[in-house]
């Protein structure tokens, strides 16, 4: 594969992103090789060439202000499971791989790797000299407890490549080999993602707030965590143990020397967007993540610069739960497919500046199809058909519905609110409107705390659930969404034929093989079987003061990468 160039650009305005985006996107396409990492966009980071040469020198010793949509579930990263959340953790958390210009994995705190022929066997040598920051030494045995704990039953996520992984070792006191039972793409992706950011076997075995991810929590990384209020800032502060110069990715040393800048980074927490633009707007923040629709013309002047990047891995689907009425009668789930205008909801929701999903891969994934055929079509006349043919065919006096037994045609969705972001609520307003004008069905829409959600799934009362999966590599977000969740949410993985078509796109070859099998798998759950229903790409979008330079993006993963080396002209 090809992922586009990890480098320091400036934020640039809309059109001038877009532009450069799509040529991303088509050199992406243009370039791809036979390699198994990757997808689209990458929570590792990697964003298109150029710098404001205008702003001088980087300056340092500064504090810089943002302002997020949403809390952390934890700041823990190897926990954290927001993809919106990941460049704030990239800030004070490593990893042993990063992924480089030419979409290839390179060493980070590893000094190198290598992995056998059969790729079975997996081996990295440490950098020697890192430290955590309380002082601990990375080294072998540092590892080895990481991975101990991370396939625990310690640890209260478990990761999808765990059953994979036959066992680890020590081989010297700074080499660890990973011994594999089958190729596992997602298992060097995960290397390289802030999932195994290391951290302290001190902090392993003593930290009070180890789930949490608090203060007593040591990592490797630019930064670490000086406070948390939870609900309203996130301050972090420079490590001054850390060599960046010496530690960091070989190709962002380069680029950016003497990192970090800042002193000291204020992540404050502004739910309501309004109040997220106010305070850019009147110089309280000098960037905010998570921009409005509505006011991304806004920032489209000389005064500010916007940025966004289109998320890879699947996009913000409705899966929809086949076990129970109404979409075990597969008629119920092609009607909700077409009955639905998805282009003029996203249009209208995100001003113009949304991206309706034609697929269930990301466009910014390589392996999307762009001449994907999809059955999710606006045909209001066949989806009513589809409808009455299923015997909804009265309505009761307020135009829902009802079959012979007087029952009303209703669906239920309760989502997890602390991952309804980027107007997620108000995109399912509008499917609400559209199924009740459209279709006459009662579509209900809730965000819930998570708790509650999990207590309608365990009553199998919830009839959809909404997800969006970022993964450099498609079989990542696939490998998290497919296999049995606790309480059951998605219902691919009891079809045998979707599991056949996902193992053998993970174990094919070559890129151009796992493509075809990716190309079946989605004709497979979106046309054949209506399993789900794609609704918009995902975007990490921003806004800054113009004076804002060296904000890291990956156009790969499509996330902002770090903001270690961000600083402020003066």
């Amino acid at each position: 594969m090809s992922p586009s160039r990890l480098t320091r650009p400036r934020l640039r305005r809309s059109k001038s992103l877009l532009a450069a985006a799509a040529a991303a996107l088509l050199a992406l396409s243009a370039c791809s090789s036979g390699g198994d990492s990757g997808s689209g966009t990458d929570s590792n980071g990697s964003g298109s060439t150029g710098t404001q040469a205008a702003a001088g020198e980087a300056i340092s010793g500064q504090t810089l202000t943002w302002a997020l949509e949403k809390s952390p579930v934890t700041l823990n990263p190897q926990q954290n499971s927001q993809d919106g959340f990941v460049f704030v953790l990239r800030n004070y958390a490593d990893s042993y791989l990063y992924l480089n210009d030419a979409g290839e994995y390179e060493p980070w705190l590893a000094e190198s790797f290598t992995q056998s022929d059969d790729r079975l066997d997996l081996t990295l040598k440490l950098r020697e000299g890192v430290t955590f920051s309380d002082g601990e030494v990375l080294n072998a045995d540092a590892v080895v407890a990481n991975f101990d704990y991370l396939t625990s039953d310690k640890n209260p996520s478990l990761p999808q490549w765990n059953s994979a992984l036959d066992g680890f070792e020590k081989v010297d006191d700074y080499t660890v080999t990973f011994h594999l039972n089958r190729v596992e793409p997602t298992f060097i992706d995960a290397l390289s993602a802030v999932k195994t950011s290391p951290i302290s076997p001190k902090s392993l075995a003593d930290a009070k707030s180890l789930e949490a991810g608090g203060t007593d929590v040591a990592l490797v990384g630019a930064y670490t965590l000086k406070s948390y209020t939870e609900g309203n800032e996130i301050v972090l502060e420079k490590n001054p143990s850390y060599k960046w110069d010496e530690w960091g990715p070989a190709e962002l040393v380069e680029a950016n020397p003497g990192a970090p800048y800042a002193d000291e980074q204020i992540f404050r927490i502004l739910p309501e967007a309004s109040t997220r633009t106010g305070a850019l707007t009147s110089g309280q923040v000098d960037v905010i993540y998570g921009v409005p629709a509505q006011d991304v013309a806004l920032f489209d002047t000389d005064q500010y610069t916007y940025g966004q990047v289109l998320n890879s891995g699947t996009v913000y689907s409705l899966y929809l739960n086949t076990t129970k009425a109404p979409f075990d009668d597969i008629r119920i789930r092609q009607a909700l497919q077409k009955g639905v205008d998805y282009d003029a909801v996203v249009e209208s929701v995100y001003y113009g500046n949304g991206t309706v999903a034609k697929q269930w891969f990301s466009p910014s994934s390589l392996f999307s199809n762009e001449d994907f055929d999809s059955a999710v079509k606006f045909d209001e006349d066949a989806a009513n058909k589809l409808l009455d043919d299923a015997g909804w065919t009265k309505r009761d006096s307020n135009g829902y519905r009802t079959n012979a037994e007087g029952e009303k045609l209703t669906i239920v969705v309760n989502a997890d609110a602390p991952y309804i972001r980027d107007s997620r609520d108000i995109l399912f307003q509008a499917i609400v409107a559209e199924a009740k004008d459209n279709l006459g069905i009662d579509f209900q829409f809730q965000a819930l705390d998570p708790g509650t959600v999990t207590t309608s799934w365990q009553d199998n009362k919830n009839d959809g659930f909404d997800n969006s999966m970022g993964s450099t590599d498609i079989s990542t977000s696939l490998d998290l969404l497919i296999p049995a969740w606790d309480p059951p949410r998605i219902f691919i993985g009891e079809d045998p034929e979707a599991v056949k078509l996902i193992a053998s796109a993970k174990e094919a070859p070559t890129t151009e093989e796992r493509k075809k099998f990716y190309d079946q798998l989605q004709d497979y759950v979106i046309n054949e079987k209506a399993y789900l229903v794609p609704l918009y790409v995902t975007r990490d979008n921003w806004a800054a003061d113009k004076d804002i330079q060296n904000i890291l993006v990956s156009e790969i993963s499509g996330h902002i990468f770090s903001t270690t080396t961000a600083w402020r002209a003066e």
